[in-house]
């Protein structure tokens, strides 16, 4: 019970919710420390081994398959058994060992690569839908979810420039031994952490998966943030290749990647009142604006350093885009889909941006170069606005207690 006689609030409940958030809080900071060592230093790597243009796009690619089928995989499962938290140990297990495989063990072989990163960048985004998708269906914690995720985003920041400082001096084994280490805290903070609450029913079977078809605000809603995170893998590649054209190396690619990190904080601490005050498709709205401005800005920029000064824009873009996103979903999916409608989404956004964009960017990059291949990335903004615009008239007004 969480009032006792008279209203009051009981402090076991209390207890109990700090404890749980003060667990989940550890676990995204190690976890995506760990996803954040490997995955920024992804492109210098391959780099480092010669592999350039449509060549490291294909590798990169790869991950797109690992991502459309784990995703929905491991999200059906949720469903189906009904909890979250073994699929992410599974999940977080097969990165940890991949990625440290893979930075470990240098071998610049095409297939071996594309194979090893293809399995550790698609299964990273899996662990991460479970671990937002986990914090969601637990009553003391889905409050404060947009906090619990600010730990990910100071996580990460870690992350990236632990790599970004270390590889200054030393060889990219060491990104192995980091990943290592952090992996292990966050599978102590897992392995102690409750699992979800999911009411008992009806099991879920693949046909109910149907009913997310039929829904035509989740079906929009998945085709904006397709269209955003395909300007978010973009950032990924088109802006690290200007980066190291520019005369950046990896410490600059690493010094982007974490201040972009750091500057999530500020709006994920404050995310659950603003969601709670706004709208979340408005606040998408504007997201998706100044997204198109921050690749704008990206296409005048010929220094570096000026290039991860212009990560200040990830403040007002990615997580409004994030956090919205996931709540959305939440409202309009129904209570026996919680975990399939959220990991079925990213397995088409994240996936399918994955597959297309970084050959996509490698080939518009070689064809007309970077500086109007990131104008071609700011043009679909523009898409992503007009999505949003029918998605609200489809949507209808919002649930009483979205928005207060």
């Amino acid at each position: 019970m969480i009032l006792k006689r008279g209203g009051t609030l009981n402090p076991r409940w209390i207890m109990k919710k700090k404890s749980t958030a003060a667990r989940f809080n550890g676990l995204f900071l190690f976890s995506y420390a760990a996803g954040a060592i490997g995955t920024t230093q992804t492109i210098p790597y391959l780099v480092s081994m010669g592999f350039e243009g449509v060549q490291k796009g294909i590798i990169l690619s790869g991950m797109a398959i690992s991502t459309l089928v784990t995703q929905f995989l491991f999200g059906y499962l949720s469903d189906k058994f009904k909890g979250c938290r073994w699929f992410f140990l599974i999940s977080f297990g097969i990165f940890f060992v991949g990625d440290v495989v893979l930075f470990g063990f240098r071998w610049p072989q095409f297939w071996y690569l594309l194979a090893m990163i293809s399995l550790t960048g698609g299964i990273a985004r899996t662990w991460q839908g479970l671990e937002d998708t986990w914090v969601l269906q637990i009553d003391e914690t889905k409050p404060v979810y947009s906090r619990i995720h600010a730990w990910g985003a100071f996580g990460w920041a870690i992350g990236s420039w632990a790599a970004a400082i270390l590889l200054n001096w030393l060889d990219f084994p060491v990104i192995a031994v980091l990943v290592f280490f952090s992996s292990g805290a966050a599978l102590y903070f897992a392995w102690n952490q409750e699992d979800a609450k999911r009411a008992s029913g009806k099991v879920v079977k693949l046909a109910d998966l149907k009913e997310l078809v039929k829904n035509k605000a989740y079906i929009l809603l998945v085709l904006i943030l397709l269209v955003l995170f395909g300007m978010g893998t973009a950032d990924m590649y088109i802006v690290v290749d200007k980066v190291m054209a520019i005369g950046g190396t990896s410490f600059h690619v690493g010094a982007k990647w974490g201040l972009q990190s750091l500057m999530e904080i500020p709006i994920l601490l404050v995310g659950d009142k603003l969601m709670k005050k706004y709208d979340p498709a408005n606040l998408m709205l504007g997201a998706s604006v100044l997204f198109g401005v921050r690749f704008i800005v990206y296409s005048l920029i010929q220094n570096p350093w000026w290039m991860i000064a212009a990560a200040v824009f990830q403040m007002v873009t990615f997580p409004i885009i994030i956090i919205s996103s996931k709540l959305m979903i939440d409202e309009i999916i129904s209570e026996k889909l919680k975990s399939s409608g959220q990991m079925a989404a990213m397995s088409v956004y994240m996936g399918i941006s994955l597959l297309v964009m970084p050959v996509f960017c490698s080939s518009l990059s070689e064809a007309i170069g970077c500086d109007p291949a990131l104008l071609v990335v700011a043009a679909f903004a523009l898409v992503a606005i007009v999505l949003i615009l029918i998605f609200k008239k489809v949507r209808g007004p919002l649930k009483k207690g979205m928005q207060k």
